[in-house]
């Protein structure tokens, strides 16, 4: 059997949250540099080649191959993350409103895939390994 000579989704997902976690724990930073009076603008630059990195990589994604569930689930991650304003909105407006959003992100069998809607600290959808409270995700 011949190895694809792309990387598959769910290859690329893990890279992709690595990418996700080191922003998140940059913009703590900048906030926290932010309070102090720091200058910024070494971060920001920090925050922007993160964001080029993580576009790049996104577009990366959309165009690999999906051959298994895992594939399928880490797309299905990212394009939630990427395509959709969905944590806010379902923080906004409630579950209630997204009933199959809700419903696929809950499904049973999918705790162990990887996916987690963070909505805020009160409302909070969760299908797979948990972020930790500066928003990072569990990369296992």
């Amino acid at each position: 059997m011949s190895e694809s000579p792309h990387p598959s989704v769910s290859v690329l997902h893990k890279r992709w949250v690595k990418l996700e976690n080191e922003y998140h724990e940059l913009a703590v930073e900048v906030d926290s540099a932010r309070a102090r009076g720091a200058d910024l603008e070494p971060m920001r630059e920090g925050q922007t080649r993160l964001l080029l990195q993580i576009n790049a990589l996104v577009t990366e994604i959309r165009d690999a191959p999906v051959t298994t569930t895992e594939d399928f689930l880490a797309l299905l991650d990212v394009a939630l993350d990427h395509e959709l304003d969905l944590a806010s909105d379902i923080a906004f407006y409630g579950p209630a409103d997204y009933p199959m959003i809700t419903r696929l992100v809950l499904c049973p069998g999918t705790q162990d895939a990887g996916l987690r809607i963070q909505l805020s600290p009160a409302v909070v959808i969760v299908s797979g390994p948990p972020r930790t409270a500066d928003g990072r995700r569990d990369a296992a």
